[in-house]
């Protein structure tokens, strides 16, 4: 052997050797367990994950960025970051994973968590932490993780801290097919996995694990039923009304309460988030009706069995009519023995989804409703909707009658969002929109902290257009829901800019108080255009109704970065005083 051939075969030596010492090492060992994870997230159906920027959180990150199988986004923004990943979980209905570093970066996914756990959306939020000894000693961004999010996951895990011994990467990936499984399950929601993580946190150089075949465990769920017991109970109740909350565009279930409805004469109350509403047969003006029922005539409205499914309800009239009522009983379905008791009347709770409850229901054929109840509410829709449309009409230029003119004029196949406080109550008042339209809102705990954030989410995963309509606090709360590499020209966002928290305008208690503009409404002089130019969005202005319609349609119709458009109003005209217009 000659000297050159000696020295490369003592090269490769070498590197073979410290090939080795790498993959034994504890840097190595963490990010093969941490592949090792990601592989059984994306078995479990992970598409999508959602990155803030982040030293300690590096392991878990780039494991993420080199699965070829999950796309990945980075959201600078933690807060915004985890509305992104809520949104594009509510969109593809697929378990979205949620990556930050340690310290008050996790505190910052708080709200969204909280809002994905009432929303039954399934995050997997992954916070990476310094080893448990070096907690409480003064260490750089080192806070409480454990069980931070409390009950607003539905379990929390800890990874093991050292994982050179093989129980301690069967136990992780145990944990992460736990996570994955419980978030899935009905009633789906978030999970928290927290990784505490030694240096060194870096790989000298990217390693190539290949295709990993960990173990996926599923869970396998059976068909539910309905006793026949629950035929013959049905049947005693001659007034039954069936009220929707929060819930997903499904087809199947349009078709079976439009039946239940013009069939067996039952009245079906959708709420605005139902993506039922304008359905054959639906009562979706119930607040309206509900507000203008004359005294002497509110008992031929009364039902006497409810039977609700979905999630929150908006309107606040629908909820205390309920509520205050002779009501026999309500009945709640797909529901778990937490279910919450909206109308203080629960007496059952069925462990079966509404399309597999309605369809057995109608199978059976035992409903005997008094039809004239369901004409009491059918005739009063009838009267309501075109009073409401004459005094929408006659209205002056105000946020009233922009969101009805908003509503009743969506370009078809849209994806509506509505902010919450006012734009949400305009669309559950008077709900003038297509039958078909997608609606959302954050209504799991109904704040405005990630109004802008979800939307976007939503838009990034899907090809349709995307309007959201929110007020101006809620948008300039959430404006870093612009700030990140990925929005898309189908996100079109109106801001109604009442110059403050114009609800508070509204509510009978604060608005009778001298502190209102200062504390409550936080009246404020800012408009949106530098916001929107350097987020590098097209922007849009309008304060009086000509110009208003003519740049709603350029607004639509624009296209290659995302708008905004931005509706200036001086005058007040309450949704009260519209009812009152209406009596």
């Amino acid at each position: 052997m000659d000297e050159a051939e000696e020295v490369n075969s003592n090269r490769k030596s070498i590197s073979k050797t410290r090939k080795q010492m790498n993959e034994n090492s504890p840097a190595f060992l963490t990010y093969k367990i941490l592949y090792e994870a990601v592989s059984i997230c994306h078995a479990h159906g992970v598409e999508h994950v959602v990155l803030c920027p982040g030293s300690r959180s590096a392991p878990i990150a780039l494991s993420f960025m080199r699965f070829e199988g999950i796309k990945h986004f980075v959201i600078p923004d933690e807060r915004s970051a985890a509305y992104v990943a809520l949104g594009m979980a509510r969109q593809t209905k697929k378990p979205v994973a949620l990556v930050c570093t340690s310290g008050t970066a996790s505190l910052n996914f708080a709200p969204a968590v909280a809002e994905a756990f009432f929303s039954e959306l399934p995050l997997i939020v992954f916070t990476a932490d310094r080893p448990a000894e070096w907690i409480g000693q003064a260490d750089n961004q080192a806070i409480f993780q454990t069980n931070l999010y409390g009950k607003h996951v539905k379990t929390a895990f800890t990874f093991p801290t050292e994982l050179s011994h093989p129980d301690s990467e069967w136990y992780a990936i145990r944990q992460v097919n736990e996570a994955l499984n419980i978030a899935k399950i009905q009633p789906k929601g978030p999970v928290h996995i927290n990784v505490p993580l030694r240096e060194p946190l870096y790989l000298d150089e990217a390693y190539d694990f290949g295709i990993l075949s960990p173990k996926k465990v599923e869970i396998v769920q059976s068909e539910r039923t309905l006793p026949s017991s629950v035929y013959d109970n049905i049947a005693h109740y001659q007034r039954i009304m069936v009220v929707s909350g929060t819930h997903r565009p499904n087809k199947t279930l349009v078709e079976l309460l439009s039946k239940l409805g013009s069939e067996s004469k039952i009245v079906f109350v959708p709420d605005i988030t139902s993506n039922l509403v304008n359905i054959p047969g639906s009562i979706s003006f119930a607040e309206l009706i509900i507000d203008t029922i004359k005294p002497d005539e509110i008992s031929n409205f009364v039902p006497d069995l409810v039977i609700s499914f979905g999630g929150p309800i908006v309107s606040k009239s629908l909820k205390n009519f309920v509520r205050n009522k002779e009501i026999k009983e309500h009945w709640h379905l797909s529901g778990h023995p937490g279910s919450a008791d909206t109308f203080q009347k629960l007496a059952k709770v069925f462990d079966i989804d509404s399309v597999g409850f309605f369809k057995a229901v109608l199978e059976n054929g035992k409903l005997q409703p008094n039809p004239e109840f369901a004409r009491n509410w059918a005739n009063s829709q009838v009267d309501i909707k075109p009073k409401t449309k004459i005094a929408l009409d006659s209205l002056p230029f105000c946020e009233v009658k922009s969101a009805y003119q908003i509503l009743s004029s969506l370009p078809d196949d849209v994806v509506l969002h509505l902010g919450n406080s006012l734009p949400v109550r305009f669309a559950s008042v008077f709900p003038f929109i297509k039958s078909g339209t997608e609606i959302y809102s954050n209504r799991g705990t109904s704040g405005i902290d990630g109004t802008v954030s979800s939307a976007a989410g939503q838009s990034m995963v899907d090809t349709q257009m995307h309007v959201l309509i929110c007020g101006d606090l809620a948008f300039m709360y959430d404006s870093n829901g612009l700030w990140n590499n990925y929005l898309k020209d189908n996100l079109k966002i109106i801001v109604f800019n009442n110059h403050g928290g114009g609800i508070f305008r509204t509510l009978p208690g604060a608005k009778a108080q001298k502190e209102l503009e200062e504390y409550f409404v936080v009246k404020q002089p800012l408009n949106f255009g530098y916001t929107a130019i350097q987020h590098n969005c097209h922007y849009f202005h309008c304060k009086d109704f000509e110009t208003f319609q003519i740049t709603l349609y350029g607004f639509y119709a624009i296209t290659g970065k995302p708008a905004v458009l931005e509706i200036e109003f001086r005058e007040d005209l309450s949704i009260e005083n519209l009812k009152q217009m209406i009596k």
